[in-house]
């Protein structure tokens, strides 16, 4: 949707320098979890200051805790802890739900990986 709105993707492993323009409109991702677009003034001129306005959200949930695998009751269960401010009693009116990201070995090119793959089951 960004790049139909007309901003181009930058590598955050390459510098900018040379690469923003007045008017233009850029976007950049880091570890598959941050998004950061950006539009450059149509007057702005280097060595000008300019304004950087920011937002962030803590959706609550539940983390997997490390080493966390246990069982009890013929169950096999996870040890989770509350990661955000929740209001964890409203909970119990929805339908449980998993979504996050985990991290697989995959065979590539006979080499072992490790690859991040985003999940959710409803």
């Amino acid at each position: 949707k960004l790049e139909a709105a007309g901003y181009v993707q930058l590598s955050k492993r390459d510098p900018f320098a040379g690469k923003l323009e007045p008017g233009g409109k850029y976007y950049y991702t880091f570890n598959k979890t941050t998004l950061v677009a950006f539009a450059v003034g149509s007057k702005y001129k280097a060595g000008n200051g300019f304004k950087i306005i920011g937002g962030h959200t803590d959706s609550p949930n539940l983390k997997v805790k490390p080493h966390s695998k246990k069982s009890g009751s013929g169950c096999v269960m996870l040890g989770v802890e509350c990661y955000g401010g929740g209001l964890w009693h409203t909970w119990l009116d929805r339908d449980l739900g998993i979504s996050g990201r985990v991290l697989v070995r995959a065979q590539t090119n006979g080499k072992e990986i490790i690859e991040q793959k985003f999940v959710k089951i409803a």
